[in-house]
């Protein structure tokens, strides 16, 4: 696989080291303090989606996850920031295959954001980044049914569908039961494992990628020419002068 490009080398020093830049959001590498901006998050309401909710982690549980994130599960991990540079957002490559130029995709938001856009603009300005200067070939994933939102998303992004399988949801059995969920009811089964999802498997291959958004990331990864690029830049640039001044 080819190395991602420097972006020191277009980025003022001192500021985070962005990979990809879309028109509401922006990634960069993940970090440790991430891990606690992502526990402060608002918790999921649709019982559906308590299993994205982090369970509570002292300071050491904490470290201790995100040393296993890295080290034993070996994923690599994103954060997509707002322009407002909040912590909306995260992204994980699992299971990197760097002899087929592949990998899963892992992604959720701050649950206060759902539904505003952030969520695909996030992965258009990734995707440009993964096939581009990160040098991947393809790219999978797996959504349960239920959640039309993300499955929209993948679709907008190019993600076509391969098949389907049931799998182990992690949330209360009553679910089943709960008015709220009615609609899901005929996605949702009780299985071998408990609680069991119908969840779509799907795929993306660079070819199938707008060859605009390869451009766009190599310009914004490697010389940094780009409109929006230059903007962030600039106004991060300001906002530095200005907290010198003070």
């Amino acid at each position: 696989m080819t190395a991602p490009a420097r972006v020191e080398d277009v980025w003022p020093a001192g500021e985070p080291r962005f990979v990809a830049v879309g028109r509401l959001s922006r990634i960069r590498m993940f970090t440790r303090r991430d891990v606690d901006r992502w526990l402060a998050w608002p918790r999921h309401a649709d019982p559906l989606y308590a299993a994205y909710n982090p369970r509570p982690m002292s300071g050491s549980t904490a470290d201790a996850w995100w040393d296993d994130l890295r080290h034993r599960q070996k994923q690599r991990a994103f954060a997509i920031e707002s322009l407002d540079r909040r912590m909306i957002g995260r992204i994980f490559l699992r299971h990197v295959s760097t002899t087929d130029g592949a990998s899963v995709l892992g992604i959720d938001l701050d649950p206060s954001l759902l539904g505003l856009g952030y969520g695909t603009d996030a992965l258009r300005a990734f995707l440009g980044y993964y096939f581009g200067p990160g040098g991947f070939r393809r790219m999978y994933l797996s959504v349960a049914a239920y959640n039309v939102r993300a499955r929209r998303s993948y679709e907008r992004c190019g993600f076509r569908y391969l098949g389907t399988h049931w799998d182990r949801l992690l949330c209360r059995d009553d679910v089943l039961d709960d008015p709220r969920c009615a609609e899901a009811r005929p996605l949702l089964r009780r299985g071998p494992r408990g609680l069991e999802a119908l969840t779509y498997d799907m795929v993306l291959d660079r070819e199938a990628f707008p060859t605009a958004s390869l451009v766009q990331a190599e310009t914004q990864t490697t010389s940094g020419r780009t409109e929006s690029f230059l903007r962030l830049r600039d106004r991060c640039v300001r906002s530095r002068r200005r907290r010198i001044s003070v």
